[in-house]
């Protein structure tokens, strides 16, 4: 690892832990947001940004998806499954609206529902983050640590998202409704979201890779409920330890395997937020639910690839 990546996955690390730190110390939960270190991944550390999206709207789309997330778990009536399936709608037509690929959005609308965050706490934390990164961003492009990045739109194929999402969000559905059912929510733990849009895009760059990205998820999971049950419930450290020793194991896992994938990055914080029954199964259950959004997402790649091969996206 170069000097420039020490640096930039450095100040990843420490925009993580210091989130946490804040959330400790103001003893407000909301403000812990697991996908904070996805964004840093794909914003910080990564040569290249992997989504389509004008820096100076990311923080703008993240929060409305937050917000949106906020209004559907105070007062959807609809069960949690077909909730999230909503949530997850609302968020896929927003990003075709406004030409882009920001998929954590994805994340960002279902954890209120799946947690049952109500606290308005939460989108406003999700805006002040989300600005910093923006910030973080520009100076490490500045000081020559990251190439400068031209915003590209993306044009959606509409006759292919048609085919695309509907799988996409039957998939996540059906995982909350078992995950619910079965006491095992983590099996639709809300970056599997992302992992499973990602990775089905028939031009997905990281397709190719997707054994060592699954490899890469599920050792942060295990990083990350090892973290939280080692480091607090046994021992009564402070989160802010956890995310610390998470974050750091994170960022060293995917030099060695040479494959940072954002989603991945988010299941190492989301044990910081779980009820401590939840911590030893954890990593089995994003085990599972990573199985099966692999599955799912090469099967709509192939057949993507099969049914509209005459037709590109952009």
């Amino acid at each position: 690892m170069g000097k420039p990546d020490f640096i930039k996955n450095s100040m990843a690390v420490i925009f993580g832990t210091l989130m946490v730190l804040a959330s400790e110390l103001l003893r407000t939960p909301a403000i812990l947001f697991p996908e904070i270190l996805a964004l840093l991944t794909g914003m910080w550390v990564m040569p290249r940004m992997p989504w389509r999206v004008d820096r100076m709207h990311l923080p703008a789309l993240m929060t409305l998806c937050a917000v949106w997330g906020v209004i559907l778990s105070r007062w959807s009536p609809l069960p949690t499954a077909l909730t999230v399936g909503v949530a997850f709608l609302g968020a896929a037509l927003l990003l075709m609206a406004v030409r882009s690929t920001l998929l954590p959005v994805l994340s960002a609308c279902i954890l209120p529902i799946l947690l049952e965050e109500q606290s308005w706490i939460y989108p406003a934390a999700v805006l002040v983050m989300t600005v910093l990164l923006v910030l973080g961003q520009m100076l490490l492009e500045r000081f020559g640590l990251r190439n400068s990045q031209t915003y590209e739109t993306w044009r959606w194929n509409v006759r292919e998202e048609i085919f695309r999402w509907p799988i996409a969000i039957s998939t996540i559905m059906a995982l909350v409704a078992v995950g619910v059912t079965m006491g095992v929510p983590c099996v639709a733990a809300p970056p599997l979201a992302v992992l499973l849009s990602e990775l089905s895009f028939k031009e997905s760059p990281a397709a190719p890779h997707s054994l060592r990205i699954w490899i890469v998820t599920v050792c942060c999971a295990i990083i990350g409920a090892g973290a939280r049950w080692v480091l607090c419930i046994r021992f009564g450290l402070p989160l802010t330890v956890a995310a610390l020793i998470a974050a750091v194991m994170a960022m060293v896992i995917f030099a060695l395997l040479r494959r940072p994938f954002p989603p991945s990055a988010a299941l190492a914080f989301l044990p910081l937020l779980l009820p401590e029954s939840l911590i030893p199964t954890y990593p089995l259950q994003v085990f599972i639910g990573t199985t099966v959004c692999l599955v799912v997402a090469t099967f709509l790649r192939w057949s993507s690839q099969e049914a509209f091969a005459a037709h590109p996206t952009h």
